[in-house]
């Protein structure tokens, strides 16, 4: 048999099998996905590569990034900043980053920039700004 319900990620082979989330077209996913934050994003692209690629497709639109209830890393801000010329708005934690982080963090299209916690930047970030 199939799955127990829940998101699932495999596909199914047989008659009355369930079939996984990955099989819905990936316009109707990336709504979904955009109703979500940044954090449950994050935990759902995790699961399969299907999703982990509808996640990715949907960062280069977002108008907005919020990541104040997490601190990211370079390693994690860089998927999560890809180019977006839809970005207006970005809040981020910066307490585990520091000046290798301004060229992804300014960006022509944003109206708002928050960043908290940037006590590892020097003033080259205002001098970026």
């Amino acid at each position: 048999g199939g799955g127990g319900g829940g998101m699932e990620c495999k596909k199914g082979g047989g008659d009355g099998e369930m079939m996984g989330l990955e099989q819905l077209p990936l316009a109707l996913l990336g709504t979904i996905m955009a109703k979500l934050d940044i954090a449950s994003i994050c935990s759902i692209a995790s699961t399969c590569r299907t999703f982990k690629y509808c996640a990715s497709h949907m960062l280069t639109f977002l108008p907005s990034i919020h990541l104040l209830d997490v601190a990211p890393s370079m390693d994690l801000l860089i998927p999560l900043l890809p180019p977006n010329p839809h970005l207006t708005s970005l809040k981020i934690d910066c307490c585990r980053l520091d000046d290798t982080a301004i060229d992804h963090l300014v960006r022509p299209s944003l109206h708002e920039l928050f960043l908290h916690n940037c006590g590892d930047f020097s003033g080259k970030l205002l001098s970026e700004i």
